[in-house]
């Protein structure tokens, strides 16, 4: 019998009908949407610290400066009595010492007086003063000497050809031409002491180079400064101490040669009544998502999230970041075969070193999707197992940073004569910087550093 094309085609229908109901009961593949794009943060946040710049001379080396300027004869001329005039000569070396933030002067001194034809034998004392050194900001030092008295008795009265005078007022009324010589004198040999600005602008043009640490990990040690900062001068203990500090931002930077900032002139001079003498190098260690992928792989990869007597198979996975947060793509198979996407938090610990996540759920396109198709595996054991096994010991990395900060502030030449020196006390964890492949994570480096002049 044959069959008549409009005979066929209804069957044709029929058979297409009975084949599609058939396989009504398929299990279907559902594919969740990737969450949508957020922004991500462009770099890791920086810290200013303190680059120490510690300048300081004993009292016995100011003294011997002082012995050397300070010329034989102080004062010659009138006195405050009509007709008397009086020769003044140091006699001695000047004694100094520092405390209270003073510095004390002891002149020994020998005194003539003159009345027409008329002089008297010299007569030895000693004038104390105290000195104040004080830093203006353009970088002079100065003094101001106060007088405090004189350190031997004279006689009650003194007789000079025909004039009876008391020599104690005669030795204070002249006091001031010889504190202002004294002053002038101090300010000098102080300046000279701490040649504070060229010693400064020396340093301030050396750390804006980057220099070499490490030649096997091709690590450069980069110093920006910002500012210079003076904390009032201290004298204590027979040494006088001027403290600076360089504000900078410091980083450890693996790769490349970094290009040299481009040259900024020495600042005005801060003065500060309080600094922070704490150094922090910064560190960056870069994770990247397809290390974690192969660490985590064999762990999860084939293992059974499924729950309420389903079985769920995880056949691949990935991981990307997505603003601040990582996204954990997971493809699945047996009971539920799909795609789906959870969202987590980066975490690092530094006391044990260890990269993890925490906050891990679902995305909300596939907890959307979930609950209208499969809501159970919403409550199965997947979110766990991530936040269990996404993890990675970074302890190699870590030390090999604090191993680059350490040789970063040992002992390290900026330019001829200026060595960066110091200790690393602490390293801390800073920032996490989740970017679209990798997460980078800073450590900060703190310890007592100083640049040495040498």
């Amino acid at each position: 019998m044959r069959l008549s094309t409009k005979t066929v085609s209804p069957l044709i229908f029929a058979i297409l009908a009975l084949t599609l109901s058939g396989c009504s009961g398929a299990k279907p593949f559902l594919a969740a949407e990737p969450p949508g794009a957020a922004p991500f943060r462009t770099e890791l946040k920086k810290e200013m610290s303190t680059l120490n710049v510690a300048v300081e001379a004993t009292s016995g080396e100011l003294a011997a400066a002082l012995n050397q300027a300070v010329p034989s004869s102080l004062y010659r001329g009138a006195t405050g009595i009509s007709g008397l005039s009086a020769d003044i000569s140091r006699n001695g070396p000047i004694a100094v010492s520092a405390a209270d933030n003073y510095l004390y002067l002891t002149v020994p001194l020998s005194m003539s007086l003159n009345y027409s034809f008329f002089k008297t034998p010299p007569t030895t004392f000693k004038l104390k003063f105290k000195t104040a050194v004080r830093v203006t900001p353009d970088w002079k030092l100065t003094t101001e000497i106060y007088y405090m008295g004189l350190s031997d008795l004279f006689a009650e009265e003194l007789r000079v050809g025909p004039l009876a005078i008391k020599p104690r007022s005669v030795v204070e009324g002249m006091t001031q031409p010889v504190q202002k010589t004294l002053s002038d004198m101090v300010s000098r040999k102080i300046n000279d002491k701490f040649p504070l600005r060229p010693q400064v602008e020396n340093a301030w043009k050396a750390a804006q180079k980057p220099v070499l640490l490490d030649r096997n990990y091709n690590a450069w040690l980069r110093i920006s400064p910002r500012d210079v900062m003076l904390y009032p001068p201290s004298a204590q203990n027979n040494r006088v101490k001027m403290s600076l500090g360089l504000t900078s931002m410091a980083e450890v930077v693996v790769g490349s040669e970094p290009s040299a900032a481009p040259h900024t002139p020495l600042p005005n001079l801060k003065v500060v009544n309080a600094m922070d003498k704490n150094f922090r190098i910064a560190v960056n260690t870069d994770l990247y998502y397809r290390d974690i992928v192969a660490i985590a792989s064999p762990l999860i990869l084939g293992k059974d999230f499924g729950s309420e007597g389903k079985s769920v198979i995880l056949k691949a996975f990935d991981v990307y970041g997505n603003g601040e947060r990582l996204i954990v793509k997971v493809e699945t198979k047996g009971s539920l075969d799909g795609v789906f996407y959870l969202t987590c938090k980066p975490l690092f610990n530094p006391q044990t070193n260890v990269f993890s996540v925490e906050d891990v759920d679902f995305d909300m396109n596939t907890e959307s999707l979930l609950l209208t198709s499969a809501d159970w595996f919403l409550h199965g054991t997947i979110r766990d197992m991530i936040r269990e096994k996404l993890n990675v010991n970074l302890s190699e990395r870590v030390e090999q940073a604090r191993d680059m900060a350490r040789k970063a502030v040992a002992r390290v030449k900026l330019a001829d004569h200026v060595f960066l020196k110091g200790n690393v006390a602490s390293v801390k964890l800073h920032d996490v910087l989740v970017q679209k492949d990798k997460i980078s994570i800073q450590v900060y480096s703190e310890g007592d550093t100083a640049l040495v002049f040498q």
